[in-house]
C-alpha cells in the first residue's frame, strides 16, 4: 500500500535530531569535542513568499573555530576521526527553503565552507515515490567504526532500493577518510551483512543515524 506525499511531510519531524544532537553531546566516543557546534546562528528559511532571512548561517565550534553555510535547516549528526587532524563533521540539511529537496547528508571537512554545491548524501529512511506513493527505498546509515577492514573514519549506508526499476538491489555505499580527503565506494554482490555493524552499535563503536519517511524529489 502507498502512502501520499501530503502523509509523508506530515510525519516529518525534527525531535530525532534534537535527540542525536543531546545524545552526542555526552558521548565518551566523540572524536573531538572541541569540534561540536555550540550553536548554529542565522535562519536561512523562506520568512514569507519572496523574504528570506540570512543569506548563510555561521557555525560557531566550541573551540571558536566558525564555519559559514548556505546549507537550509542545518543540523549537527556527529563526528568521524581523520587521523591528526580534526575530524570530518557531519551535517543533514536541504538546498533550499520550503521546497521539494530532501533533507540529505554532508560530511564537511573543518576550515572549509559547506555549501548547496558540496558533495550531498541520502539521508536514511524509507523513501515513497513522490509520483504513485509506492516504496522505492529503504536506508540505514551509520558512522564510525562499523564495517570490518575499515577505519573508525566512516559513513555507511545499507540500501534496499528500486529506483531504478522493478527489482529491488542491495548495496552498501561507504565514505572513507583516506589520506587527506574523503573515498567513496560502492559495495554489491555480495553487500556486506548488517548484523556485524549493528553488533558493534551495541557495543558503542558505531553509531546509527536515526531515519525518517521522505517523498523523492520530483
Amino acid at each position: 500500500m502507498g502512502i501520499s506525499f501530503r502523509a509523508v511531510r506530515a510525519i516529518i519531524g525534527l525531535g530525532m535530531f534534537a535527540a542525536l544532537i543531546s545524545a552526542c553531546s555526552s558521548d565518551e566516543s566523540m572524536v573531538d569535542k572541541g569540534w561540536m557546534p555550540k550553536r548554529i546562528i542565522g535562519n536561512i528559511a523562506q520568512i514569507e513568499p519572496g523574504v528570506y532571512g540570512e543569506k548563510y548561517a555561521i557555525v560557531e565550534y566550541r573551540n571558536g573555530e566558525e564555519m559559514r553555510s548556505d546549507i537550509v535547516d542545518l543540523q549537527f549528526l556527529g563526528q568521524i576521526p581523520a587521523g591528526d587532524k580534526p575530524p570530518y563533521i557531519i551535517f543533514a540539511g536541504r538546498r533550499c527553503a520550503n521546497c521539494e529537496s530532501n533533507i540529505s547528508i554532508y560530511v564537511s571537512k573543518p576550515g572549509s565552507r559547506l555549501s548547496k554545491g558540496s558533495d550531498r548524501y541520502r539521508y536514511p529512511g524509507r523513501l515513497y515515490s513522490h509520483i504513485n506513493g509506492q516504496l522505492i527505498e529503504e536506508t540505514r546509515a551509520f558512522f564510525g567504526e562499523c564495517l570490518a577492514g575499515h577505519s573508525a573514519g566512516t559513513v555507511a549506508w545499507f540500501v534496499r532500493s528500486r529506483r531504478d526499476g522493478a527489482e529491488w538491489q542491495d548495496f552498501t555505499v561507504l565514505i572513507e577518510v583516506l589520506g587527506s580527503g574523503l573515498n567513496e565506494e560502492t559495495l554489491r554482490d555480495p553487500t556486506p551483512s548488517i548484523e556485524p555493524t549493528l553488533a558493534l552499535v551495541k557495543q558503542g563503536r558505531c553509531r546509527e543515524i536515526p531515519g525518517r519517511q521522505m517523498s523523492s524529489e520530483p
